[in-house]
C-alpha cells in the first residue's frame, strides 16, 4: 500500500450483489491495517462498510456495479461505498432516525450519504490508531 499520507487510494468495483459484500469487507480490512487502525476500529469498518452496501443495495435493483474507494490519509482511513443507479431521493428522508442509521453512527467517526456522479454513495471515515511520526530530514 502507498504512503498513508499520500492521495493515492484503493477501488474495487464488483456487480451489485450481497454475494459480493464479504468481498468489500476484505479489502476494507486489508487496507484498513496497513493504515494502522486498531483491531476493534478495522471490525467496527467492516461492518459499517457491509452496512452501507446493504443500504445501497435496498435503494435501487437497477444497479449493476458496486464500488468500493479507500483512501488513507494521516488521519485515518476514507471508505466511499457507491452504486451506480440514479435513485429517487437520495439520501432518503429521516434518514437519521433509522436503525441503519444509527448502527453506522456508532461504528465509524463520521458517516455522511452523498452522490457520486450522481449516483448514491455512503461516505465513512475511521480515525487511525496513533498519528504518524513524521520523517526528520537529512
Amino acid at each position: 500500500m502507498p504512503d498513508p499520507s499520500s492521495q493515492d487510494a484503493v477501488l474495487v468495483s464488483v456487480p451489485a450483489s450481497p454475494e459480493y459484500v464479504n468481498l468489500i469487507r476484505a479489502v476494507t480490512a486489508s487496507v484498513a491495517a496497513r493504515v494502522p487502525l486498531s483491531f476493534d476500529a478495522i471490525e467496527d469498518l467492516k461492518l459499517a462498510v457491509d452496512e452501507g452496501c446493504a443500504r445501497l443495495l435496498t435503494v435501487s435493483r437497477a444497479a449493476r456495479r458496486m464500488q468500493l474507494r479507500l483512501t488513507a490519509s494521516d488521519d485515518g482511513l476514507e471508505a466511499v461505498v457507491s452504486i451506480d443507479a440514479e435513485v429517487g431521493t437520495w439520501p432518503p428522508p429521516n434518514i437519521e432516525e433509522t436503525f441503519s442509521w444509527r448502527v453506522l453512527s456508532a461504528l465509524v467517526d463520521t458517516v455522511a450519504l452523498d452522490l457520486d456522479g450522481g449516483a448514491p454513495s455512503v461516505r465513512m471515515t475511521k480515525a487511525r490508531l496513533d498519528p504518524p511520526v513524521p520523517s526528520e530530514a537529512p
